[in-house]
Protein backbone atom coordinates (compact mmCIF):
# COMPACT_ATOMS: atom_id res chain seq x y z
CA UNK A 1 0.00 0.00 0.00
CA UNK A 2 1.21 3.50 -0.83
CA UNK A 3 2.76 4.96 2.33
CA UNK A 4 0.69 8.12 1.99
CA UNK A 5 -2.38 6.17 3.11
CA UNK A 6 -0.59 5.31 6.35
CA UNK A 7 -0.06 9.04 6.78
CA UNK A 8 -3.83 9.52 6.29
CA UNK A 9 -4.55 6.99 9.05
CA UNK A 10 -2.02 8.66 11.36
CA UNK A 11 -3.51 12.09 10.64
CA UNK A 12 -7.04 10.83 11.30
CA UNK A 13 -5.88 9.41 14.63
CA UNK A 14 -4.22 12.73 15.53
CA UNK A 15 -7.37 14.70 14.66
CA UNK A 16 -9.44 12.31 16.77
CA UNK A 17 -7.15 12.50 19.81
CA UNK A 18 -6.06 16.16 19.76
CA UNK A 19 -9.35 17.72 18.67
CA UNK A 20 -11.31 15.25 20.79
CA UNK A 21 -9.37 16.11 23.96
CA UNK A 22 -9.44 19.89 23.41
CA UNK A 23 -12.25 21.57 21.47
CA UNK A 24 -14.72 18.66 21.44
CA UNK A 25 -14.33 17.81 25.13
CA UNK A 26 -14.26 21.38 26.43
CA UNK A 27 -17.96 21.40 27.35
CA UNK A 28 -17.48 18.45 29.69
CA UNK A 29 -15.25 20.53 31.97
CA UNK A 30 -17.51 23.60 32.19
CA UNK A 31 -19.70 22.48 35.11
CA UNK A 32 -17.13 20.70 37.34
CA UNK A 33 -14.43 23.34 36.89
CA UNK A 34 -16.78 26.29 37.39
CA UNK A 35 -18.25 24.71 40.54
CA UNK A 36 -14.86 23.76 41.97
CA UNK A 37 -13.19 27.11 41.31
CA UNK A 38 -16.32 29.22 41.80
CA UNK A 39 -16.24 30.60 38.25
CA UNK A 40 -19.07 31.97 36.16
CA UNK A 41 -19.99 30.40 32.85
CA UNK A 42 -18.67 33.54 31.15
CA UNK A 43 -15.28 32.92 32.79
CA UNK A 44 -15.28 29.34 31.56
CA UNK A 45 -16.26 30.33 28.02
CA UNK A 46 -13.39 32.82 28.03
CA UNK A 47 -11.01 29.86 28.18
CA UNK A 48 -12.29 28.55 24.85
CA UNK A 49 -12.14 32.06 23.37
CA UNK A 50 -8.49 32.32 24.45
CA UNK A 51 -7.71 28.96 22.87
CA UNK A 52 -9.34 30.07 19.60
CA UNK A 53 -7.60 33.46 19.58
CA UNK A 54 -4.25 31.93 20.45
CA UNK A 55 -4.60 29.31 17.72
CA UNK A 56 -5.44 31.98 15.15
CA UNK A 57 -2.56 34.28 16.09
CA UNK A 58 -0.01 31.47 16.27
CA UNK A 59 -1.09 29.80 13.03
CA UNK A 60 1.04 32.05 10.75
CA UNK A 61 4.07 31.53 13.01
CA UNK A 62 3.73 27.74 13.14
CA UNK A 63 2.96 27.61 9.41
CA UNK A 64 6.12 29.56 8.59
CA UNK A 65 8.16 27.24 10.79
CA UNK A 66 6.77 24.22 8.93
CA UNK A 67 8.09 25.67 5.67
CA UNK A 68 11.57 26.06 7.15
CA UNK A 69 12.30 23.27 9.65
CA UNK A 70 11.48 19.60 10.14
CA UNK A 71 7.84 18.74 10.79
CA UNK A 72 9.08 15.97 13.09
CA UNK A 73 10.80 18.51 15.35
CA UNK A 74 7.63 20.60 15.48
CA UNK A 75 5.55 17.52 16.38
CA UNK A 76 7.98 16.58 19.16
CA UNK A 77 7.93 20.12 20.58
CA UNK A 78 4.12 20.18 20.32
CA UNK A 79 3.84 16.83 22.12
CA UNK A 80 5.91 18.14 25.02
CA UNK A 81 3.89 21.37 25.05
CA UNK A 82 0.61 19.44 25.13
CA UNK A 83 1.77 17.32 28.05
CA UNK A 84 3.03 20.36 29.97
CA UNK A 85 -0.13 22.38 29.20
CA UNK A 86 -2.57 19.79 30.53
CA UNK A 87 -0.36 19.14 33.54
CA UNK A 88 -0.28 22.84 34.45
CA UNK A 89 -4.03 23.14 33.95
CA UNK A 90 -4.65 20.13 36.18
CA UNK A 91 -2.80 21.76 39.11
CA UNK A 92 -3.56 25.43 38.44
CA UNK A 93 -5.68 27.57 40.74
CA UNK A 94 -4.71 30.81 38.97
CA UNK A 95 -6.94 32.20 36.22
CA UNK A 96 -3.99 34.15 34.80
CA UNK A 97 -1.79 31.07 34.55
CA UNK A 98 -4.60 29.01 33.03
CA UNK A 99 -5.31 31.77 30.50
CA UNK A 100 -1.67 31.96 29.43
CA UNK A 101 -1.49 28.18 29.08
CA UNK A 102 -4.66 28.08 26.94
CA UNK A 103 -3.78 31.04 24.72
CA UNK A 104 -0.10 30.25 24.15
CA UNK A 105 1.10 26.79 25.09
CA UNK A 106 -1.95 24.66 24.33
CA UNK A 107 -2.82 26.70 21.23
CA UNK A 108 0.70 26.17 19.87
CA UNK A 109 0.50 22.45 20.67
CA UNK A 110 -2.80 22.07 18.79
CA UNK A 111 -1.47 23.87 15.72
CA UNK A 112 1.95 22.23 15.68
CA UNK A 113 0.82 18.77 16.70
CA UNK A 114 -2.40 18.56 14.75
CA UNK A 115 -4.11 21.02 12.43
CA UNK A 116 -1.26 22.69 10.53
CA UNK A 117 1.29 19.88 10.64
CA UNK A 118 -1.15 17.16 9.58
CA UNK A 119 -2.43 19.16 6.60
CA UNK A 120 1.20 19.85 5.61
CA UNK A 121 2.12 16.15 5.70
CA UNK A 122 -0.99 15.17 3.75
CA UNK A 123 -0.29 17.79 1.08
CA UNK A 124 3.29 16.56 0.76
CA UNK A 125 2.31 12.93 0.29
CA UNK A 126 -0.59 13.45 -2.10
CA UNK A 127 -0.98 15.28 -5.38
CA UNK A 128 -3.46 13.34 -7.51
CA UNK A 129 -5.63 12.30 -4.55
CA UNK A 130 -4.97 15.25 -2.28
CA UNK A 131 -8.64 16.12 -1.74
CA UNK A 132 -9.58 12.55 -0.84
CA UNK A 133 -6.67 12.24 1.58
CA UNK A 134 -7.54 15.43 3.47
CA UNK A 135 -11.23 14.58 3.71
CA UNK A 136 -10.56 11.07 5.04
CA UNK A 137 -8.07 12.40 7.58
CA UNK A 138 -10.46 15.08 8.86
CA UNK A 139 -13.09 12.42 9.50
CA UNK A 140 -10.93 11.67 12.53
CA UNK A 141 -12.28 14.80 14.23
CA UNK A 142 -15.81 13.39 13.95
CA UNK A 143 -14.67 10.03 15.29
CA UNK A 144 -13.01 11.81 18.21
CA UNK A 145 -16.37 13.30 19.18
CA UNK A 146 -17.94 9.86 19.01
CA UNK A 147 -15.32 7.84 20.94
CA UNK A 148 -12.90 10.16 22.79
CA UNK A 149 -15.43 12.55 24.34
CA UNK A 150 -17.54 9.86 26.09
CA UNK A 151 -14.35 8.34 27.51
CA UNK A 152 -13.31 11.70 28.93
CA UNK A 153 -16.77 12.12 30.43
CA UNK A 154 -16.38 8.74 32.18
CA UNK A 155 -12.96 9.76 33.51
CA UNK A 156 -14.28 13.05 34.90
CA UNK A 157 -17.11 11.25 36.65
CA UNK A 158 -14.86 8.61 38.23
CA UNK A 159 -11.51 10.37 38.66
CA UNK A 160 -12.38 14.08 38.80
CA UNK A 161 -11.53 16.82 36.34
CA UNK A 162 -7.98 17.48 37.61
CA UNK A 163 -6.90 13.84 37.32
CA UNK A 164 -8.57 13.64 33.92
CA UNK A 165 -6.58 16.61 32.63
CA UNK A 166 -3.37 14.98 33.85
CA UNK A 167 -4.27 11.70 32.13
CA UNK A 168 -5.09 13.55 28.90
CA UNK A 169 -1.75 15.38 29.03
CA UNK A 170 0.28 12.19 29.46
CA UNK A 171 -1.69 10.35 26.78
CA UNK A 172 -1.51 13.17 24.20
CA UNK A 173 2.22 13.63 24.79
CA UNK A 174 3.08 9.93 24.45
CA UNK A 175 0.78 9.52 21.44
CA UNK A 176 2.22 12.48 19.51
CA UNK A 177 5.81 11.57 20.39
CA UNK A 178 5.29 8.02 19.14
CA UNK A 179 3.88 9.22 15.81
CA UNK A 180 6.59 11.87 15.42
CA UNK A 181 9.25 9.18 15.69
CA UNK A 182 7.75 6.85 13.08
CA UNK A 183 6.13 9.11 10.47
CA UNK A 184 7.99 9.83 7.25
CA UNK A 185 7.82 13.55 6.49
CA UNK A 186 7.87 13.45 2.69
CA UNK A 187 7.99 10.94 -0.19
CA UNK A 188 11.23 10.04 -1.89
CA UNK A 189 11.83 11.23 -5.48
CA UNK A 190 9.37 9.53 -7.81
CA UNK A 191 7.34 8.03 -4.96
CA UNK A 192 4.18 10.18 -5.37
CA UNK A 193 1.05 8.57 -6.81
CA UNK A 194 1.14 8.03 -10.55
CA UNK A 195 -2.50 8.90 -11.33
CA UNK A 196 -3.22 11.84 -13.61
CA UNK A 197 -3.13 15.19 -11.86
CA UNK A 198 -4.57 18.60 -12.63
CA UNK A 199 -2.44 21.43 -13.99
CA UNK A 200 -2.53 23.19 -10.62
CA UNK A 201 -1.46 20.04 -8.77
CA UNK A 202 1.32 19.44 -11.30
CA UNK A 203 2.58 22.97 -10.73
CA UNK A 204 2.59 22.44 -6.97
CA UNK A 205 4.75 19.33 -7.50
CA UNK A 206 7.27 21.41 -9.43
CA UNK A 207 7.69 23.72 -6.44
CA UNK A 208 8.75 20.95 -4.05
CA UNK A 209 12.10 21.73 -2.44
CA UNK A 210 12.12 25.44 -3.23
CA UNK A 211 12.59 28.04 -0.53
CA UNK A 212 9.29 29.42 0.80
CA UNK A 213 8.05 32.65 -0.73
CA UNK A 214 8.15 35.74 1.44
CA UNK A 215 4.98 36.79 3.21
CA UNK A 216 5.07 40.10 1.35
CA UNK A 217 5.19 38.29 -1.98
CA UNK A 218 2.32 35.98 -1.05
CA UNK A 219 0.17 38.90 0.10
CA UNK A 220 0.77 40.62 -3.24
CA UNK A 221 -0.76 37.71 -5.17
CA UNK A 222 -4.39 38.30 -6.27
CA UNK A 223 -5.28 34.64 -5.74
CA UNK A 224 -4.29 34.86 -2.06
CA UNK A 225 -7.08 37.38 -1.56
CA UNK A 226 -9.69 35.80 -3.85
CA UNK A 227 -9.22 32.48 -2.05
CA UNK A 228 -8.77 33.95 1.43
CA UNK A 229 -11.65 36.44 1.42
CA UNK A 230 -14.11 34.06 -0.22
CA UNK A 231 -13.38 31.23 2.20
CA UNK A 232 -13.27 33.56 5.23
CA UNK A 233 -16.73 34.89 4.33
CA UNK A 234 -18.19 31.44 3.73
CA UNK A 235 -16.69 29.87 6.86
CA UNK A 236 -17.77 32.82 9.01
CA UNK A 237 -21.33 32.55 7.69
CA UNK A 238 -21.52 28.81 8.34
CA UNK A 239 -20.12 29.04 11.87
CA UNK A 240 -22.47 31.88 12.76
CA UNK A 241 -25.55 30.07 11.45
CA UNK A 242 -24.58 26.86 13.28
CA UNK A 243 -24.40 28.84 16.51
CA UNK A 244 -27.70 30.65 15.93
CA UNK A 245 -29.83 27.81 14.58
CA UNK A 246 -30.65 26.35 18.03
CA UNK A 247 -31.84 29.62 19.65
CA UNK A 248 -33.66 30.40 16.40
CA UNK A 249 -35.46 27.05 16.59
CA UNK A 250 -36.40 27.55 20.25
CA UNK A 251 -37.73 31.03 19.46
CA UNK A 252 -39.83 29.47 16.67
CA UNK A 253 -41.55 27.22 19.22
CA UNK A 254 -39.55 24.01 18.86
CA UNK A 255 -38.77 21.97 21.94
CA UNK A 256 -35.25 21.86 23.32
CA UNK A 257 -34.94 18.24 22.18
CA UNK A 258 -35.97 19.16 18.62
CA UNK A 259 -33.57 22.11 18.59
CA UNK A 260 -30.67 19.97 19.85
CA UNK A 261 -31.58 17.38 17.25
CA UNK A 262 -30.76 19.91 14.54
CA UNK A 263 -27.10 19.84 15.65
CA UNK A 264 -27.14 16.03 15.50
CA UNK A 265 -28.55 16.23 11.98
CA UNK A 266 -25.73 18.62 11.05
CA UNK A 267 -23.17 16.15 12.40
CA UNK A 268 -24.64 13.18 10.54
CA UNK A 269 -24.76 15.19 7.30
CA UNK A 270 -21.16 16.28 7.83
CA UNK A 271 -19.91 12.72 8.26
CA UNK A 272 -21.95 11.42 5.31
CA UNK A 273 -20.73 14.22 3.04
CA UNK A 274 -17.09 13.48 3.91
CA UNK A 275 -17.56 9.82 3.00
CA UNK A 276 -19.12 10.78 -0.34
CA UNK A 277 -16.54 13.46 -1.11
CA UNK A 278 -13.71 11.06 -0.35
CA UNK A 279 -14.83 9.21 -3.49
CA UNK A 280 -15.41 12.18 -5.82
CA UNK A 281 -13.28 15.01 -4.41
CA UNK A 282 -10.43 14.59 -6.90
CA UNK A 283 -12.65 14.08 -9.95
CA UNK A 284 -13.95 17.64 -10.15
CA UNK A 285 -12.38 21.08 -10.19
CA UNK A 286 -11.81 22.24 -6.61
CA UNK A 287 -12.74 25.85 -7.36
CA UNK A 288 -16.08 24.75 -8.80
CA UNK A 289 -16.77 22.48 -5.81
CA UNK A 290 -16.06 25.31 -3.37
CA UNK A 291 -18.35 27.62 -5.36
CA UNK A 292 -21.16 25.06 -5.06
CA UNK A 293 -20.57 24.64 -1.32
CA UNK A 294 -20.48 28.42 -0.76
CA UNK A 295 -23.71 28.74 -2.76
CA UNK A 296 -25.25 26.02 -0.58
CA UNK A 297 -24.40 28.08 2.51
CA UNK A 298 -26.03 31.10 0.89
CA UNK A 299 -29.19 29.11 0.18
CA UNK A 300 -29.41 28.34 3.91
CA UNK A 301 -29.57 32.08 4.65
CA UNK A 302 -32.30 32.50 2.02
CA UNK A 303 -34.37 29.69 3.56
CA UNK A 304 -33.98 31.15 7.06
CA UNK A 305 -35.36 34.45 5.79
CA UNK A 306 -38.33 32.64 4.21
CA UNK A 307 -39.45 30.84 7.39
CA UNK A 308 -38.61 28.85 10.51
CA UNK A 309 -40.74 25.69 10.37
CA UNK A 310 -39.25 22.46 11.67
CA UNK A 311 -38.92 20.85 8.24
CA UNK A 312 -37.25 23.96 6.85
CA UNK A 313 -34.79 24.04 9.75
CA UNK A 314 -34.01 20.35 9.21
CA UNK A 315 -33.23 21.10 5.56
CA UNK A 316 -30.98 23.97 6.66
CA UNK A 317 -29.19 21.70 9.16
CA UNK A 318 -28.54 19.13 6.44
CA UNK A 319 -27.12 21.72 4.05
CA UNK A 320 -25.03 23.28 6.81
CA UNK A 321 -23.50 19.92 7.67
CA UNK A 322 -22.59 19.26 4.05
CA UNK A 323 -21.19 22.71 3.26
CA UNK A 324 -19.30 23.32 6.51
CA UNK A 325 -17.58 19.92 6.69
CA UNK A 326 -16.64 19.61 3.02
CA UNK A 327 -15.38 23.14 2.39
CA UNK A 328 -12.34 23.04 4.71
CA UNK A 329 -10.48 19.97 3.33
CA UNK A 330 -11.17 20.97 -0.27
CA UNK A 331 -9.93 24.49 0.47
CA UNK A 332 -6.70 23.20 2.02
CA UNK A 333 -6.10 20.91 -0.96
CA UNK A 334 -6.63 23.87 -3.30
CA UNK A 335 -4.11 25.94 -1.33
CA UNK A 336 -1.50 23.21 -1.83
CA UNK A 337 -2.33 23.05 -5.55
CA UNK A 338 -2.13 26.80 -6.03
CA UNK A 339 0.81 27.80 -3.82
CA UNK A 340 2.92 24.64 -3.84
CA UNK A 341 4.40 22.72 -0.95
CA UNK A 342 7.32 25.09 -0.41
CA UNK A 343 4.98 27.83 0.85
CA UNK A 344 1.97 25.78 1.97
CA UNK A 345 2.62 26.11 5.71
CA UNK A 346 2.91 29.89 5.50
CA UNK A 347 -0.21 30.27 3.36
CA UNK A 348 -2.19 27.83 5.50
CA UNK A 349 -1.27 29.75 8.66
CA UNK A 350 -2.16 33.14 7.17
CA UNK A 351 -5.48 31.80 5.91
CA UNK A 352 -6.29 30.39 9.37
CA UNK A 353 -5.80 33.83 10.88
CA UNK A 354 -7.98 35.46 8.20
CA UNK A 355 -10.79 32.93 8.71
CA UNK A 356 -10.63 33.23 12.51
CA UNK A 357 -10.89 37.03 12.40
CA UNK A 358 -13.83 36.93 9.98
CA UNK A 359 -15.63 34.32 12.09
CA UNK A 360 -15.13 36.29 15.31
CA UNK A 361 -16.48 39.46 13.69
CA UNK A 362 -19.49 37.68 12.16
CA UNK A 363 -20.44 35.89 15.38
CA UNK A 364 -20.12 39.07 17.42
CA UNK A 365 -22.10 41.23 14.97
CA UNK A 366 -24.84 38.60 14.74
CA UNK A 367 -25.28 38.75 18.51
CA UNK A 368 -25.30 42.55 18.45
CA UNK A 369 -27.88 42.58 15.65
CA UNK A 370 -30.17 40.24 17.58
CA UNK A 371 -29.88 42.34 20.75
CA UNK A 372 -30.76 45.46 18.75
CA UNK A 373 -33.46 44.11 16.43
CA UNK A 374 -34.81 41.12 18.35
CA UNK A 375 -34.27 38.73 15.41
CA UNK A 376 -31.64 37.52 12.93
CA UNK A 377 -33.36 38.71 9.73
CA UNK A 378 -30.85 41.46 8.99
CA UNK A 379 -28.01 39.02 9.62
CA UNK A 380 -29.39 36.57 7.07
CA UNK A 381 -30.03 39.32 4.51
CA UNK A 382 -26.41 40.40 4.93
CA UNK A 383 -25.23 36.80 4.57
CA UNK A 384 -27.15 36.43 1.30
CA UNK A 385 -25.17 39.32 -0.19
CA UNK A 386 -21.87 38.18 1.30
CA UNK A 387 -22.47 34.61 0.15
CA UNK A 388 -22.95 35.81 -3.41
CA UNK A 389 -19.70 37.77 -3.12
CA UNK A 390 -17.89 34.65 -1.86
CA UNK A 391 -19.07 32.64 -4.88
CA UNK A 392 -17.95 35.36 -7.32
CA UNK A 393 -14.54 35.68 -5.63
CA UNK A 394 -13.80 31.96 -5.59
CA UNK A 395 -14.79 31.64 -9.25
CA UNK A 396 -12.53 34.60 -10.11
CA UNK A 397 -9.59 32.49 -8.90
CA UNK A 398 -9.75 30.79 -12.29
CA UNK A 399 -8.43 34.06 -13.74
CA UNK A 400 -5.41 34.19 -11.41
CA UNK A 401 -2.10 32.44 -11.94
CA UNK A 402 -0.80 29.53 -9.89
CA UNK A 403 2.50 30.14 -8.10
CA UNK A 404 5.06 28.66 -10.50
CA UNK A 405 8.57 27.35 -10.10
CA UNK A 406 10.06 30.10 -12.26
CA UNK A 407 8.39 32.99 -10.39
CA UNK A 408 10.80 35.75 -9.49
CA UNK A 409 10.33 36.22 -5.78
CA UNK A 410 12.23 36.71 -2.52
CA UNK A 411 13.40 33.42 -0.99
CA UNK A 412 14.20 32.08 2.46
CA UNK A 413 16.11 35.11 3.63
CA UNK A 414 12.85 37.09 3.55
CA UNK A 415 10.32 37.24 6.37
Amino acid sequence: MYYGWYVVMMAAAVYAVVMGTTFSAFGLFVVPVSEDLNLSRADMNTALILLNIGSALLAPVVGRMLDRISARLIMIASALLAGLSFTLLSFSTSLLLSGVVMALMLAAAVQGGCTLTMSMLLARWFTARRGRAMILAMMGASLGSIFIVPLIGWLIEHEGWRATLLIIGVFDMVFLLALALVVRERPRPGELETAAVSDDAEASKDLEGQSPASIKFLLSMPQFWTLGISCAIAMAMMQTIIITIVPLAVAAGLTTVQAAGLISITGVAALASKILLAVVADRFDRILMLAVLFALGTIVSILLVVGDTYLLLVACALMLGISSSAAAPIFYALLADRFGMSSFGTVRGLMSLLIAVASAVAIRLAGEAFDLMGNYDYVFYTFIGLGGLAVVLILSTWLTRTLAADDSRPVSSSV
